[in-house]
């Protein structure tokens, strides 16, 4: 075993150093090609293929950006594009990164909305993503906006973000934002401008739904951070019933929101009529009790497809420790029965791709001793959203290190409340 598994490691190390190498290549024969970085972006703007050099993600963002102005109504802006990146390459580090590229490409988009030229900006700030905020300031705001609303510059599908940080900077009023897609009052639109910024913009939007409904603060962030947050954009109406219960509902332990939310949504899912009328939030936590309290169950073994994000292991003198994807529903029953908990209510979200379980787990020669953590990975958003130790208790600090240093190597963010 020892050797077959020395072998497979070998094997990846070749591989990673072949692949280093192609990338290194590449990049050497860009820079021999051009002497400054203005004449790739000159080449991409002709439609050259430059495939070769997309080891640099600059490169191939810089092309995917000017394939997104087809058409003869997109000429112009693809033209101002150009001269943008030429520009700000010089002046600013707003071309060092692919995301701060897609931040330019979608300013340029709304171009019929900047107030002032763009050619004559100066930065002021030194960080790249400081000079996102200032440029933008610059070009759409007469009036102060909240932080958060900065990150919409960033989407590559919802420009609505977007278009609610122009209508703000305008001086527009929050209830006349186009496209709230949850019901909004004008409580609600105060609580929205003032969210903290550390938030997602659809955190914000919980977070003053919370609030504009009279919930505490302690719970508006418990919710903001939650599959509430990030789920889509139906059944409004049933889950604003559900704040509103649980916000009159008195106090309870907040730990035990996460458990309640699983409940209710598996409920909602599998009936469509479920209803809240008639319940307490005592009831409801009692029937939320009973039902973790039933898993796993029996049944045929599903099984789906890898989420693509790698596992992590760490190999000490003793001891390994092994984060792994857990891909079958007989896998999830089974981590839920030794950490009892429910994850192995997660099965549909799992197969439908929305979410990755993954089980932290320490062997000694072999031999299991211990599942330290189990961890769920939002797909979409690419967020750890929950971790637990045994009964849904929080994870050690020896659990959160190893979790931490994974979602850093994968690029995962992190929920808040873990």
């Amino acid at each position: 075993m020892a050797k077959k598994h020395k072998t497979e490691r070998e094997k990846q190390l070749l591989q990673t150093a072949a692949q280093e190498a192609v990338i290194a290549q590449a990049l050497q024969f860009s820079r021999k090609r051009f002497k400054k970085f203005e004449e790739i972006i000159e080449q991409l703007y002709q439609g050259k293929d430059l495939s070769f050099s997309f080891a640099d993600r600059r490169i191939w963002k810089i092309n995917e950006c000017f394939s997104g102005f087809a058409g003869k109504t997109k000429t112009a802006d693809k033209k101002v594009f150009k001269e943008v990146l030429i520009q700000l390459d010089a002046k600013s580090e707003l071309v060092s990164d692919e995301s701060f590229i897609q931040a330019l490409y979608n300013i340029v988009q709304f171009r019929a909305y900047w107030k002032k030229d763009l050619f004559k900006w100066k930065p002021e700030a030194k960080q790249p993503a400081a000079q996102v905020k200032e440029l933008a300031t610059y070009l759409f705001c007469k009036y102060k906006i909240p932080g958060f609303l900065y990150q919409g510059l960033y989407e590559t599908k919802n420009m609505q973000y977007i278009q609610w940080l122009i209508h703000l900077g305008e001086g527009g009023k929050v209830k006349e934002m186009k496209n709230i897609p949850i019901p909004f009052t004008q409580k609600m639109g105060h609580y929205f401008i003032n969210a903290p910024t550390k938030f997602s913009i659809a955190e914000s939007l919980r977070w003053a739904q919370v609030k504009g409904l009279g919930g505490e603060d302690r719970l508006a962030e418990r919710i903001a951070y939650s599959w509430i947050a990030i789920k889509p954009y139906s059944d409004e109406v049933f889950w604003e019933g559900f704040i509103l219960l649980v916000v009159n509902g008195g106090m309870f332990d907040l730990n035990k929101l996460t458990e309640l939310i699983d409940y209710v949504r598996e409920e909602r899912r599998i009936n469509t009529g479920y209803s809240l009328k008639g319940r307490t939030l005592s009831s409801l936590f009692r029937q939320s009790d009973v039902w973790h309290s039933r898993f796993p169950k029996s049944g045929s073994n599903q099984v789906w497809r890898p989420s693509g994000i790698q596992g992590y292991r760490v190999e000490k003198r003793t001891e390994v420790i092994v984060l792994e994807e857990l891909t079958e529903s007989r896998k999830l029953s089974e981590e839920g029965k030794a950490m009892k908990h429910c994850v192995g209510s997660y099965t549909f979200y799992c197969a439908k791709g929305r979410s990755a379980i993954f089980s932290l787990r320490k062997y000694s020669g072999g031999v299991l001793l211990d599942i330290m953590a189990t961890i769920e990975v939002n797909l979409q958003l690419q967020k750890i959203v929950q971790a637990k130790a045994k009964m849904n208790r929080p994870i050690s600090d020896e659990a959160k290190k190893y979790m931490d240093l994974w979602a850093m190597n994968e690029g995962l963010s992190l929920n808040a409340y873990l």
